[in-house]
């Protein structure tokens, strides 16, 4: 664990190097407040976990956990995968350049962490261990906004969620991190 930036309000941006469950529990929240909801069947949770898991099997893979943590709570948690992601299926540009953002869950939405952690703490912190690009996809519509303004969108793509109860929307997009 390695504190990397701090925030105005007091928050801490963490890395982890290895990996312990209790930091997804952001994705937890989102999980149950979808079922609540009734918003999708997907349960990010178990494939996050099960992703990771999947990660370890693979030479030359690396796999850091970021959060955000105030007071001791997890506020928000993303993934950061590089290495050989070629070996992933990865064939966008350089690879041994870019990184993959996975998992990005913020609890408390709307107050800007997103952005100030992605710009100011993520993306400087990987430039300087020379990585140029990060490749972000996702499946929740809200976001496609966000990151259609720090990056550019390179692929629609349809998945169904667990159960084949909905067909969710998916995108990829290219951020330059400079």
């Amino acid at each position: 664990m390695e504190i990397i930036g701090t925030g105005g309000d007091g928050e801490n941006f963490i890395i982890y190097k290895s990996f312990d469950s209790r930091l997804f529990s952001p994705i937890g929240k989102y999980v149950n407040w979808k079922l609540e909801n009734s918003w999708d069947d997907y349960n990010e949770l178990y494939h996050a976990i099960n992703y990771i898991e999947s990660l370890k099997k693979l030479e030359g893979i690396c796999c850091e956990i970021h959060t955000i943590e105030k007071d001791g709570d997890i506020k928000g948690v993303l993934t950061i995968v590089g290495g050989a992601i070629d070996k992933l299926g990865v064939n966008h540009g350089d690879f041994k350049k870019t990184i993959l953002l996975k998992y990005f869950h913020i609890i408390e939405k709307g107050k800007g962490y997103g952005g100030y952690w992605l710009k100011s703490v993520i993306m400087p912190h990987y430039y300087d261990l020379g990585f140029r690009q990060m490749l972000i996809s996702s499946s929740h519509p809200k976001s496609f906004n966000f990151y259609n303004k720090i990056g550019q969108e390179t692929e629609t793509y349809y998945k169904k969620s667990d159960n084949d109860l909905y067909e969710r929307i998916c995108k990829t997009f290219v951020v330059r991190i400079e």
